[in-house]
């Protein structure tokens, strides 16, 4: 079993100090040893699934070297993830920088084809975080195999890095034929991996050993072997198959991959994702392809042109003549001679000052924001007052009209204002609704223009059904609102300190503050929560629990997630549908029935409803963009 190594911010920066240290001073001996290069950093990645097909969380943002994105799996056990160095290499070492549903029992796999792995490491009982795997072995392909998770949610991660050194081609020996006397050849030279010059075609790649034979072909010059992408139902093609229709085998996608990485298509963008192909991209193909839609011609569009590089380094001055050379140097050996190193000692010393400073500065920097505890403002917040009011207006409208049709009044899920019409999403399916209210096809909502809503009549009877309809903010569509008398668990809110408590701040002033709300308990457990007057603070969960009574309503926000034995207790009052006590706990907990992030550019994200600007102003600003 593998043991991963933890390693902290500050320790790794005078961890790379120290190795600086021999290579700085001149005098010093230095390390003989190669540091291992970073080798995954935006190759070509794939994984087993995304969770909810949420672009945000595909499998590319585990190398794009961004803390800031990651990929999550489905739900479901086991899971994995790979990344394509680009060819063979000596991996020394793996990084994962985990997020907050981690694996806890995983393997790294080693592979030549990405089909037959070798496990290089394994690990058991891991707590998330991040973990150091010093690893030995080659091969093209590195997986993360996760067997098994911390909760109930997928595998997910931050980075996925890949360290070591590329395995040196080897090159081709040349075999006389037998029988046959044969000339001495020149060995040509090996040519140096580069970008290919502009306006030319990108080089040809040889296929893979196969027995299928290269059909003859007639085109103007520069044609090549193509093919254009077609969407199949609701997705385009996958790069497996197209690989496996018209080469044979799903294994030969990576040659299709190094003929078109280079072909801007007409979206602009290049093949960077392998696995996320677009319907109309060009494809080019290796010289055996075969089948329904291969084309020989020159690619559609403009040339094949290289992805956008720096600008070249511009060629050095011809250097002297031997002759001036020494005259210069006649006059300067000596003053150089012992300039050079002093100037070459200060240099280093001046180096080592400054990352020792930036470590002190970077260790203060952390510290401070780890005690960061109390947000720019714990009073509660309100929303839209105006919009409090034309949702409850059309609430007791609804009322009203199902009290005169004789109908039942349905469960509300959520309410959703969407320019001139408001729409009601149902807990349970209902194909006859009361007029002004038309019934969608799967009789999930029931949606009324606005107008005719607020001339129709009210209900002064009880909106207590809906006293836990909170407004989220606005999405890109219109007011979006919820019931968390639904979540039937723990909601957990996630996110910066300050993100998150603007968020809660919204969230108390929408349970307490809005016509239909009435006067729930709002108590809030814990150290580091705002504090606003209107709610109770207590800093134990045992000291209310007793009090959570089925029946009696309220709204509890805990500053950490609960202990097994308050999971359990909870779980058990949920379990009874008269239990009316809203449960949030900040920060990242995958326990979580409903688990929101609050971002610190005013959107609010979930798994099971749009964005939201939660930041009232920014949505205005937007809508008037």
């Amino acid at each position: 079993m593998t043991v991963p190594v933890r390693v902290s911010v500050p320790t790794a920066v005078l961890l790379t100090i120290l190795l600086l240290v021999p290579w700085t001073v001149p005098g010093m001996p230095g390390v003989s040893a190669a540091e291992p290069e970073l080798l995954s950093q935006g190759k070509p990645v794939r994984a087993s699934a995304v969770e909810n097909n949420d672009p945000e969380l595909v499998a590319k943002h585990a190398v794009d070297g961004s803390l800031a994105t990651r990929w999550a799996s489905h739900h479901e056990d086991p899971s994995w993830i790979w990344v394509d160095l680009g060819k063979a290499s000596q991996v020394q070492r793996v990084e994962i920088v985990w997020e907050a549903a981690y694996s806890t029992s995983y393997g790294i796999g080693l592979s030549d084809d990405g089909v037959n792995w070798t496990n290089a490491a394994w690990v058991d009982a891991a707590d998330g975080g991040t973990d150091v795997l010093q690893v030995s072995g080659t091969g093209r392909y590195v997986r993360l195999f996760g067997e098994t998770r911390n909760g109930i949610a997928g595998h997910s991660l931050w980075e996925f890095r890949v360290f070591g050194s590329p395995v040196p081609d080897k090159k081709p020996e040349q075999e006389p034929e037998s029988g046959k006397d044969q000339p001495a050849q020149q060995e040509q030279p090996e040519q140096p991996a580069s970008p290919p010059p502009a306006n030319t075609p990108p080089p040809q790649v040889p296929s893979a050993p196969s027995d299928r034979p290269t059909p003859d072909r007639e085109g103007p010059p520069g044609s090549v072997v193509y093919y254009v992408v077609k969407q199949r139902g609701d997705r385009a093609e996958t790069i497996e198959d197209i690989a496996q229709r018209l080469l044979g085998s799903s294994a030969r996608w990576p040659e299709i991959v190094q003929l078109s990485k280079s072909i801007r298509q007409k979206d602009g963008k290049y093949l960077t994702d392998p696995h996320t192909l677009l319907a109309g991209w060009v494809l080019q193909l290796p010289d055996d392809a075969v089948g329904d839609g291969v084309k020989f011609g020159r690619l559609p569009g403009s040339e094949t042109k290289p992805r956008p590089s720096p600008s070249p380094t511009p060629s050095p001055s011809p250097s002297p003549s031997p002759v001036a050379a020494q005259e210069s140097v006649d006059g300067s050996d000596a003053a150089t001679g012992v300039l050079l190193p002093l100037g070459l000692a200060l240099g280093g010393a001046l180096l080592l000052a400054g990352l020792v400073l930036a470590a002190v500065r970077l260790t203060a920097t952390v510290r401070k924001r780890r005690a960061e505890r109390i947000p720019f403002d714990d009073s509660v917040l309100r929303t839209d007052t105006s919009a409090a009011w034309t949702v409850d207006h059309a609430l007791r409208a609804l009322i009203a009209a199902c009290e005169r049709d004789g109908l039942d009044v349905p469960g509300v899920t959520g309410v959703f204002v969407e320019g001139s019409t408001l729409r009601l999403r149902l807990t349970n399916p209902a194909s006859v609704g009361p007029a002004p209210w038309a019934v969608s096809e799967d009789g999930q909502s029931w949606v009324a223009p606005l107008s005719k809503l607020q001339a129709a009549p009210v209900s002064d009877g009880s909106t207590a059904r809906f006293a836990r309809l909170v407004n989220l903010g606005m999405s890109e569509t219109g007011r979006v609102l919820v019931n968390f008398a639904l979540a039937r668990g723990v909601v957990s809110l996630d996110g910066s300190v300050r993100a998150r408590h603007e968020v809660l701040r919204r969230w108390l002033g929408e349970f307490t503050g809005n016509p239909w709300s009435g006067e729930p308990r709002v108590v809030m457990v814990g150290d580091g929560l705002p504090r606003p007057d209107q709610v109770e603070h207590v800093s134990g969960f045992d000291q209310v629990k007793q009090e959570m009574e089925v029946g009696d309503g309220g709204v509890l926000v805990l500053s950490q997630p609960p202990s097994s034995a308050d999971r359990d207790f909870l779980a058990e009052r949920f379990a009874d549908p008269a239990f009316g006590w809203v449960v949030i706990v900040l920060g990242s907990w995958p326990g979580a029935k409903w688990r929101f992030t609050a971002r610190d550019d005013g959107w609010l994200r979930s798994g099971f409803l749009p964005q939201v600007r939660f930041d009232e102003q920014a949505a205005v600003r937007r809508g008037n963009e």
